[in-house]
């Protein structure tokens, strides 16, 4: 980790979007006042393969500039479940290493209204993680005193929160990361799936957004062990009974 903010690194091989003129000049500025701890990352979610045009600290998550949207971006995106808001702010994200990072997201807009692209801050807040953490230890009493158990148990760890954003370094392990874990959550092998519990598997990939991923339909295929095609007739029932 540095000790001091890096500068921020811009696609200079893409044209940005006029709409991301106001917010290029802010990413230094808050990477200064937070500290290197935080990442300041600028999305543009007309190519969800390469979304990140600009990076600010970006030795926090480990990712560059021309790397993928997050599954945060193709939910919002696919879903339209935040379009009444601006923004979001201090959810739980994750990196593909395990760390886990403070995030907010500010949606950039159109005229008409629609999400052209989305700055993101994500905070590296380990150190005072630790500091609670150990604050909590020294601090916590045995619950013989009166009242001492109200409000949950003394010194016990808080529930960790849901990851709501995982921040990937390639769309590859994007689209992977998403298959596998819905996948994974059926508890069902793939191969001993019946074909209506395929096609609810498909249902859940497409309402996390990665078939809006070049190459969605195929890392979909791979993990349910079926063809391409049937992974498109599939989608097609789903889209069909959404309708």
């Amino acid at each position: 980790m540095t000790s001091s903010s890096s500068p921020t690194v811009v696609d200079r091989s893409r044209v940005l979007r006029a709409e991301f003129a106001p917010y290029l000049p802010l990413m230094d500025f808050l990477a200064e006042l937070l500290g290197p701890r935080t990442e300041v990352v600028l999305h543009d979610t007309s190519d969800l393969g390469r979304s990140i045009v600009a990076l600010t600290n970006g030795h926090v998550s480990g990712r560059t500039v021309g790397g993928p949207a997050t599954d945060l971006v193709l939910k919002v995106l696919q879903n339209h479940e935040h379009d009444d808001r601006d923004y979001l702010a201090n959810y739980l994200a994750e990196s593909r290493t395990g760390g886990t990072f403070r995030s907010s997201t500010f949606f950039i807009r159109d005229e008409a209204g629609g999400v052209v692209g989305m700055l993101c801050l994500n905070i590296d807040d380990e150190p005072l993680t630790r500091a609670r953490d150990l604050l909590a230890a020294i601090t916590a009493t045995t619950g013989l005193v009166k009242g001492a158990s109200e409000g949950g148990t003394p010194g016990a760890p808080e529930r960790p929160a849901a990851v709501a954003e995982r921040l990937s370094t390639t769309v590859d392990e994007l689209a992977l990361d998403g298959v596998a874990r819905i996948v994974a959550a059926r508890g069902v092998d793939p191969q001993r799936m019946t074909p209506e519990e395929k096609v609810s598997a498909v249902r859940d990939v497409e309402r996390a957004g990665v078939f809006l991923l070049k190459g969605g339909v195929a890392q979909v295929a791979e993990a349910l062990h079926v063809s391409e095609p049937t992974v498109y007739r599939y989608l097609k029932q789903v889209r069909r009974a959404s309708s």
